[in-house]
């Protein structure tokens, strides 16, 4: 098998491992998320192929992800010697163990009603000898990890604030920004379902009562000036633009990846497309993936 010494093409290569149960699925996800190429319970025999392969894969694999099927002391045999080298582990290669308390492992697998894939029935009486049996067979990998996780107490949005925290401090932070979009729409045809916020600026002069803005819509800079001819108009943009510099980062903190803004006047055609155009440039491109889209035009 091909040891870790050449993987200097990829950029970033991590390993994830640990106990059934700690989370390891959902560290996976939450290192695609980040923008990682992942690849679910790769058999460690295939671990050298794997290497061999990503050697002509070109930018797809600078940042990978590989969740290790250590499922048997065979296969962590095989591992071990490439874990610990004679020479250091490249800087690109880093180890993520999840671990976790006992109880919560047997909580976590009573409440989702699904078997642990390590139970024997001949050696365990109960799970939680199964758990101990794995737990002492992954202690040399455990040894050997970068960053250790124990997710007893930790929710979804903790661990993937972990996980970022870890990436930024090798220097792989990869991760997407949070995707904030702005949708404009017409109560008269229904509110959107999908949206996090919603803004009513009905409360604006509307200007479907203007024969010549009625055909236009927010865009056009008829329709836009006359909306903004009202200081309740520029008024309110400000007012809002502070609530999300308060909110954006806050909901990013808490892992949220895409933020649905919905802006609505009656007919989602004049003054909810002015505003959402405005409140869209209000946000800084810089920090956050900025999109406007309009249902009802």
């Amino acid at each position: 098998m091909s040891s870790f010494a050449s993987v200097e093409h990829i950029q970033s290569l991590i390993l994830v491992t640990g106990l059934s149960g700690a989370g390891k699925s959902s560290a996976m996800n939450l290192l695609e998320d980040s923008g990682y190429l992942v690849i679910d319970n790769l058999p460690v025999p295939l671990l050298g192929h794997f290497l061999a392969l990503s050697k002509t894969g070109g930018e797809r694999y600078q940042h990978t992800a590989l969740l290790l099927d250590v499922d048997s002391q065979e296969s962590q045999q095989q591992l071990m010697p490439l874990l610990r080298p004679p020479a250091p582990r490249p800087a690109s290669l880093k180890i993520i163990f999840l671990d976790s308390e006992t109880r919560s492992i047997i909580r976590r697998y009573s409440e989702t009603r699904r078997p642990h894939p390590g139970f024997d029935p001949i050696k365990d009486k109960s799970l939680e000898d199964t758990i101990r049996r794995e737990r002492s067979r992954l202690q040399p990998i455990k040894e050997a990890a970068d960053l250790i996780i124990d997710t007893s107490a930790m929710n979804i949005h903790a661990l993937k604030r972990e996980l970022r925290e870890f990436l930024q401090l090798i220097g792989c932070a990869k991760g997407r920004s949070m995707l904030v979009n702005f949708l404009s729409f017409g109560f008269k045809h229904g509110a959107p379902v999908d949206c996090d916020l919603i803004v009513d600026v009905r409360f604006l002069k509307n200007p479907h009562f203007v024969e010549e803005l009625r055909e236009q819509d927010g865009r056009d800079d008829a329709v836009r000036d006359y909306v903004f001819s009202s200081p309740d108009a520029a008024e309110f943009v400000g007012q809002y633009s502070q609530l999300l510099q308060f909110l954006l980062p806050r909901y990013h903190f808490e892992g949220k990846a895409y933020l649905n803004i919905g802006i609505g006047c009656t007919g989602g055609k004049h003054r909810s497309v002015a505003i959402a155009e405005a409140l869209s440039r209000q946000v800084d491109p810089s920090k956050y993936l900025v999109s406007v889209k309009h249902r009802d035009v």
